[in-house]
């Protein structure tokens, strides 16, 4: 039997396979181990089952060992994916690239069917009623086990995939892409069934459409360095440098995303998930940021006065040598009130923009100010799928009254746009102090 590795599969499922003689070892993925941890191929490895379900969503885990397994597959090795809940990069970091790979919503177990009579066909004909999750794969449509071209960037890929397996909308729930030599199988998620699928194809599938993989195996004794002449011996030492290398140069380059991410962006991510004061630091951040002449947290200039503070911060466009007090009463003012939440504002968000507004206005005698709300709203939703926060009615109530309404999230993205050079922060400015109503930038 083929060397087999199991990724994460339980120790009795390898256990079964190894009490029917079966030559299979087990590991784990970061995902599945909590650790982070090199992960590479046995070197007499043939055949990988992995098991894909579920997993932590960290999708940077075993970018740096995607060389090791898509060399694998590329020069002839098969990979098994059984995908349950699963997002694209829990297989695209391990085997690299699937091209048109994209992980949908999972379709009725009960309405898959096979598409035509391919090598795997009998895997839904025995298994079929045992599946339990299948997502579908692919954007294309496709009754029978025709190949695809999905237009792959990277040039080793043919940039086909086989139907094997088809959801009612006739999208595929099981896949076969062929990469060099080797091919990797998206099957769906067959529950405890795994195991069985996984002997039943090494059993009845797999020899008969790529017997390669079982070829020569009462030699594999004679793959060993004992054996190897020292040409041979030397290009496999040159390997391991390599390998050694580029593993350096790849925790080299993590170690810059950790501080990257520690020191400049996780600042700006707090702008989507914070509330009250952290919210607060992080919106004062973002405007310090954009070099905003005078940023002012209300609770400290009030610090010394036992008052009601209302709005959160303030933001003057000018700084001269003269007392803040004195900036506050000459010069334009932006009244910041944050608030966030679950769901939607709510009126009372936004009724107190006209109150606290005409309050520092009179205080101060000064007509030359704006309120802003600004919110992170449906806070625990992924910002890109977050509807609009504030009604039609809010909007036109700021427009009436002349202030504006702006989310965590829109301010998020000026500031990446800025930093992509595709706005300026002095842009960003004007348009947060120059519009009204709902502000969603323009660049």
């Amino acid at each position: 039997m083929a060397k087999i590795l199991l990724l994460d599969f339980a120790e009795e499922e390898a256990k079964g396979l190894l009490d029917k003689k079966i030559d299979a070892e087990r590991k784990e993925t970061n995902w599945k181990s909590g650790k982070t941890e090199n992960l590479v191929p046995p070197p007499d490895c043939k055949i990988i089952f992995y098991q894909a379900h579920k997993l932590p969503l960290v999708p940077s885990l075993h970018m740096g060992d995607t060389e090791h397994f898509d060399l694998f597959v590329h020069n002839g090795g098969a990979a098994i994916c059984f995908v349950g809940e699963a997002r694209e990069y829990h297989l695209t970091n391990i085997f690299g690239p699937v091209p048109g790979l994209k992980i949908e919503e999972s379709a009725d177990p009960a309405k898959i069917t096979a598409a035509g009579d391919t090598a795997f066909h009998p895997v839904f004909a025995d298994f079929g009623k045992d599946i339990r999750y299948a997502p579908e794969m692919f954007p294309v449509r496709t009754a029978e086990a025709q190949t695809t071209d999905m237009k792959p960037g990277d040039p080793r890929l043919n940039g086909q995939v086989q139907a094997l397996a088809v959801s009612s909308a006739l999208h595929p729930v099981a896949g076969l892409v062929k990469k060099g030599k080797g091919f990797i199988a998206l099957l769906p998620w067959f529950g405890e069934k795994n195991i069985a699928v996984t002997e039943f194809l090494l059993r009845d599938i797999l020899p008969k459409y790529s017997p390669q993989l079982f070829d020569d195996e009462d030699y594999q004794w004679m793959e060993s360095y004992e054996y190897y002449f020292p040409k041979l011996t030397d290009i496999f030492h040159q390997i391991e440098e390599e390998t050694e290398r580029y593993r350096l140069n790849i925790r080299l380059l993590k170690d810059q995303i950790d501080e990257i991410k520690r020191m400049e962006q996780e600042p700006f991510n707090r702008l989507l998930k914070s509330q009250a004061e952290e919210l607060k630091t992080a919106v004062k951040n973002a405007f310090q940021y954009l070099e905003w002449q005078n940023v002012v947290d209300v609770d400290s200039y009030w610090k010394h006065v036992i008052r009601i503070k209302e709005e959160d911060l303030w933001l003057l466009d000018e700084n001269d040598a003269s007392s803040l007090e004195t900036n506050i009463r000459k010069n334009p003012v932006q009244l910041i009130i944050l608030r966030g939440g679950l769901g939607p504002a709510p009126d009372s968000d936004c009724d107190i923009l006209q109150k606290y507004k005409g309050r520092r206005m009179q205080e101060f005698d000064n007509t030359k100010m704006k309120s802003i709300l600004i919110g992170n709203y449906f806070s625990k939703e992924d910002a890109r799928a977050r509807p609009n926060p504030f009604s039609d009615q809010q909007i036109q109530e700021a427009i009436t009254d002349k202030n504006a309404l702006l989310t965590t999230y829109d301010l998020f993205k000026a500031i990446k746009a800025e930093k992509e050079h595709k706005i300026t922060k002095e842009e960003i400015r004007n348009q947060m102090k120059n519009r009204v109503g709902l502000i969603t930038f323009e660049y």
